[in-house]
């Protein structure tokens, strides 16, 4: 858990725990924050974002101030209320890396089909890894959403 002082800001990626569009506002709870995280359309509206829903991940900066831990910035949705398609099976497949970004936490690789995946940070830091260079072929276990497939695990 990072404590920051008043007036500090760090970028957290968190998911939204409610939003109300038509109160317009909501709350953001992330692992590395000790509280719920206010988050106000004003802030939504500023980073050109349309549309927030409840279990959205997000990265975002996150402040303090003397009415406690308020989002300043939305940087990026990274996931979308999403769920598995074709039954939540599992399956094995060698892609190629286009991209990943550790600031951002997250990136692409590109299967043999020619569908992208996504991986999530989290895998390289379950196998200690900070990145996966360009180009680099991987082994990935995947699965299907609504939003395309995702990485479930590295294979080294």
């Amino acid at each position: 858990m990072q404590v920051i002082n008043e007036g500090e800001s760090i970028r957290v990626t968190g998911r939204i725990k409610w939003f109300n569009q038509f109160k317009g506002y909501g709350f953001v709870e992330a692992e590395s924050v000790p509280e719920d995280i206010f988050l106000h359309f004003s802030v939504i509206d500023q980073s050109g974002i349309r549309q927030l829903s409840n279990d959205d991940i997000v990265i975002c900066d996150v402040k303090k101030s003397n009415r406690g831990y308020q989002v300043s910035c939305v940087l990026e949705i990274v996931s979308h209320n999403k769920y598995e398609v074709d039954g939540g099976r599992v399956k094995l497949v060698t892609a190629n890396m286009r991209w990943f970004n550790p600031a951002k936490g997250f990136g692409f690789a590109r299967m043999d089909s020619g569908e992208d995946v996504f991986i999530h940070s989290n895998l390289l830091k379950k196998h200690k890894l900070e990145t996966i260079e360009h180009g680099q072929t991987v082994s990935l276990m995947v699965h299907r959403t609504n939003f395309g497939y995702e990485a479930t695990d590295l294979i080294l």
